[in-house]
C-alpha cells in the first residue's frame, strides 16, 4: 500500500544515469530477494533513457562498461517476478529499448505508431493485422495483449475519461 517516487535527476542516457539507475534497481531487487511475499512495480518512464537498447550506447564514451549496466538491469527484469518484482516499461519508440526487457513484458498496450521498427517488434504480439490499424488509431485509442485482459486475442480499446 506504499508509493515511492524515485526520480532520474536528469532525461539523458549518460553513464551516471545508466550507474545510479541500476544501482536503485539492483536494491529493490536485493531488498525483495530478502523480503520474500513482498511485492514492487517499477514503473520505467522514457524507458530508452533507463534500458536502451545497447545500438543507442554509442556516445556514451566507455561502451563496454554502458552495455555491462544495462545488461545487468535487463537480468534484473528477467528474473524478478521470482521475487515479486515487476516492471512496467513506457516508451515512445520500441527500437530505443532493450529487448531482454521488452521480451519479459506479459501485457503490450500498443498506441498510435508509424515507425517500421515498432511494427517489426510489435507484430510479434498483436499479429501483423493490427499492426496496420496502429497508424490510424484515434487518441485515447489502443491495442491491447496479454495477461492483463480477459481477451484471447488483441482487441483495440477506448481508454478516453467520460467526466
Amino acid at each position: 500500500n506504499n508509493v515511492a517516487l524515485f526520480e532520474i535527476p536528469e532525461l539523458s542516457n549518460t553513464t551516471f544515469i545508466l550507474e545510479f539507475t541500476q544501482l536503485f534497481i539492483e536494491s529493490i531487487f536485493c531488498y525483495a530477494k530478502l523480503n520474500s511475499g513482498s511485492k514492487i512495480s517499477l514503473v520505467l518512464e522514457e524507458a530508452h533513457t533507463i534500458v536502451p537498447e545497447t545500438g543507442f550506447l554509442g556516445d556514451l564514451g566507455d561502451y563496454g562498461s554502458s552495455k555491462a549496466l544495462v545488461s545487468k538491469m535487463s537480468q534484473i527484469a528477467l528474473q524478478g517476478r521470482k521475487f515479486g518484482v515487476g516492471l512496467i516499461v513506457i516508451a515512445q519508440r520500441t527500437a530505443n529499448v532493450s529487448k531482454t526487457v521488452l521480451t519479459q513484458c506479459n501485457t503490450i498496450i500498443c498506441f498510435q505508431a508509424f515507425d517500421e521498427t515498432s511494427f517489426t517488434f510489435l507484430g510479434n504480439y498483436i499479429g501483423k493485422d493490427l499492426i496496420q490499424a496502429l497508424p490510424n488509431l484515434k487518441q485515447y485509442h489502443a491495442i491491447v495483449t496479454g495477461k492483463a485482459v480477459k481477451s484471447n486475442i488483441p482487441m483495440i480499446i477506448n481508454l478516453e475519461r467520460q467526466l
